[in-house]
């Protein structure tokens, strides 16, 4: 493990230094032809109405109807996604003989390419089914065949099913319907998602920092917006707890797709120290929130690696001439044959069975004794009939080989385990693999939703002029654009006039502000002015808030005397914790890691006391007075601190301070605001720098919002 820096305990002197911290629904509505289908074991496949099928042939033990249907999606459309925005293909396929599906379902259902007006198949067209418990739609994992135009779908269950197509990639209301590109995994990078589950293991399967950048790069690409920029706009354009879930958000991706990756390098007889770390600490994991996630992870790797060619260090049937040899394969021929069905059925429900024991060995164990007692049954045979089937051979002219003895059973018993599990590689196995995987990758597809759930969060937007009674409007038929605005953004979503009341009402969704350029200022021009050529008359900056974000084109700054005294509610926290490593040797300048995860939860009470010098410089006094927990509200055991002080300007509305303590200090820069109400309060950010002996060894992010 990489050494870390030495933190410096600045932070807890100025602002943590006496935390006393020891070292239904619905349904669907049916607009096709209701057909039906019969399939067998022998053809699990069928095609018809636009849509094509394949089932295992595992899951299907005798002729079994199934029933497939063009719907209308049921609650789908809304104000937000309407049908001239988006196509939907929907299919309700049942196949109610089969009560549960033990391997996965391909699905192929076609788009239309050519409702695209801008974006790309890989942007634009998305898959999901509908959840009938939930009454919602929900994604799935699939691929896009552009060839074909089709979508494939990867399913565990039967649904309604559907592919869907968005007319514009970039607009002001954009949704991600479902997790429309369901992002795959960056190629190349097996180190990254190694580094990941390594970093969790280290923290009792906690997502850490790596969590975290693997998770924006992965939103980042999908949204096609860089994870630094992402980071930097939601942490700054952003109301707080918006940003801090999104953060949240990003690292429980970065985790889930770090399985997901991992199962796959697992399958293909990869990643075998990583293997064997996780299996040695499983039933230690286990507990935690991704315990789950890892005892599937080592499932996967029991199949792809524990049963291996190399485990088994014997000689094959070829060129063999014994005639027990030819009678213990009669045997198994003729009386004893066993379908890579039922082995795959067997297996499964071993899984099933065990996959909460905390102990992957466990299962690992029972398949081994599911091998042996099979290989092993022709000598468990009574003698007459062991003598039978040698005599079998022999009534073939077969006289060769020597006497029986335990070397020579034991030597013929591994030898069919070696060809049995090598046939079954393919056949059961990578089957199993895929199953577990598909378990990862839904729960990889439920994190990604929690970051749709917050891209797609619906904010109504009110510009307005603070209009009072019996006044009229100055800007009434006045141009508003928000900008700046991405080159792919659409403009005329951007644009709008001033109602004769002084107000603009609109609607928008983080998703939709982000994928055009995350706008954060609003333009005001001319009622005569052309938007895309001429000057604005006024430029008004702004910060999204939930469930309702209000520009005020009028808004005042407060002046000096206003903002001056005590305030009565000043919060602070930290969006870009420290991240604390193990150092070689322990020392009191270290900040461990139970003060950095406080911090990283800690939404500090803050005293907040601007004392006036002049209309442009005051002096700032400033402490902590308590802490609760941002993600549970608990309570934090913080004492108040010592106050501080420090030289402040103020002017246009921004107010800026700078407080020294023992050489190193805190910066802050806030904006200040006066509601049409008259209330005064404030949002920005700041840092603090952490000095070290002279030597500036790192700097810590922090984030305010006052009211007085």
């Amino acid at each position: 493990m990489k050494k870390r820096k030495k933190i410096s305990l600045l932070l807890a002197v100025v602002l943590l230094a006496n935390l006393t911290y020891g070292c239904s629904p619905g349904g669907s509505s049916g607009n096709g032809k209701l057909r039906e289908y019969t399939i067998s074991e022998e053809e699990p496949v069928i095609e018809g109405e636009g849509v094509k099928i394949a089932f295992s042939p595992y899951d299907v033990n005798a002729e079994t109807k199934v029933s497939v249907q063009q719907v209308e999606p049921p609650n789908l459309f809304s104000e937000e996604v309407t049908p001239e925005e988006v196509k939907v293909t929907a299919y309700d396929i049942k196949a109610p003989e089969i009560t549960e599906f033990t391997d996965l379902i391909e699905i192929r259902i076609p788009f239309d390419q050519s409702f695209i007006e801008s974006g790309s198949p890989e942007k634009n067209v998305g898959a999901m089914y509908y959840d009938e418990e939930l009454g919602e739609w929900t994604p799935v994992p699939f691929e896009i065949d552009k060839e074909s135009s089709e979508v494939v779908i990867t399913a565990n269950h039967l649904s309604v099913y559907s592919a869907y197509t968005i007319k514009n990639e970039n607009s002001r209301t954009a949704q991600i319907i479902s997790v429309n590109s369901f992002p795959m995994l960056p190629p190349g990078t097996t180190e990254a998602f190694e580094e990941v589950i390594e970093e969790a293991m280290s923290s009792q399967m906690t997502p850490g920092k790596k969590a975290m950048e693997l998770g924006l790069g992965i939103t980042g690409d999908w949204m096609n917006i860089s994870g630094a920029a992402l980071t930097t706009i939601t942490q700054t354009m952003y109301v707080s707890e918006f940003a801090e879930g999104l953060g949240s958000a990003f690292s429980n991706v970065g985790l889930a797709g770090a399985f997901v990756q991992a199962a796959y390098d697992f399958s293909r007889g990869d990643d075998t120290a990583l293997f064997n770390n996780l299996t040695k600490n499983i039933s230690y994991f286990s507990v935690s929130r991704w315990g789950t996630n890892a005892l599937n992870l080592a499932f996967v790797g029991v199949y792809a690696i524990d049963y291996s060619l190399n485990k088994f260090a014997t000689e094959a049937w070829d060129g063999r001439s014994e005639i027990w040899y030819e009678a213990y394969k009669e045997y198994y021929k003729k009386e004893n044959p066993r379908k890579y069905k039922e082995w795959y059925n067997r297996f499964y429900q071993i899984w099933q069975e065990n996959k909460d024991s905390k102990d992957p060995n466990a299962v690992s164990n029972k398949i081994n004794q599911a091998i042996d007692e099979y290989t092993n049954a022709f000598w468990n045979l009574p003698e007459e009939d062991q003598a039978f089937w040698q005599s079998e051979i022999q009534k073939t002219g077969f006289s060769g080989g020597g006497g029986l003895n335990e070397l020579l059973k034991e030597e013929i018993s591994a030898a069919a385990k070696v060809e049995l599990i090598a046939v079954m590689q393919e056949t059961v196995f990578y089957r199993l693999e895929q199953k577990i995987t598909a378990q990862l990758m839904e729960d990889y597809r439920k994190e990604l939703i929690n970051i749709k759930n917050y891209l797609n969060k619906r904010v109504d937007v009110l510009i307005t002029e603070n209009v009072k009674e019996n006044e009229t409007a100055e800007y009434a038929g006045y141009t508003v654009r928000f900008a700046p605005l991405g080159e792919n953004a659409n403009k005329a979503n951007w644009t709008g006039k001033i109602k004769e009341d002084g107000t603009l009402r609109t609607v928008l969704t983080p998703l939709g502000h982000i994928q055009s350029g995350a706008p954060d200022k609003l333009l005001l021009f001319e009622p005569s002015s052309d938007p895309d050529t001429d000057e604005p008359i006024k430029e008004i900056p702004f910060r999204i808030s939930f469930p309702e974000t209000r520009i005020n084109l009028k808004e005042s700054k407060p002046t000096m005397d206003e903002i001056s005294g005590s305030w009565s509610e000043v919060h602070m926290d930290f969006p870009n914790p420290p991240v604390v490593e193990e150092t070689a040797e322990e020392s009191e300048c270290d900040i461990n890691a139970a003060i950095a995860e406080m911090i990283r939860i800690a939404k500090l009470s803050c005293s907040f006391n601007i004392q006036k010098i002049d209309e442009e410089n005051a002096t700032l006094v400033f402490g902590v007075k308590s802490g609760v927990n941002k993600e549970t509200g608990e309570s934090l055991d913080v004492e108040p601190s010592d106050p501080l002080s420090g030289p402040s300007t103020y002017k246009d509305g921004v107010f800026t301070s700078k407080i020294d303590v023992e050489g190193s200090s805190i910066e802050m820069k806030l904006n200040m605001k006066k509601t049409p109400e008259g209330e005064i309060t404030f949002e920005g950010n700041g840092v603090m720098t952490i000095v070290n002996e002279g030597n500036t060894t790192g700097t810590i992010d922090i984030r305010m919002v006052g009211k007085k």
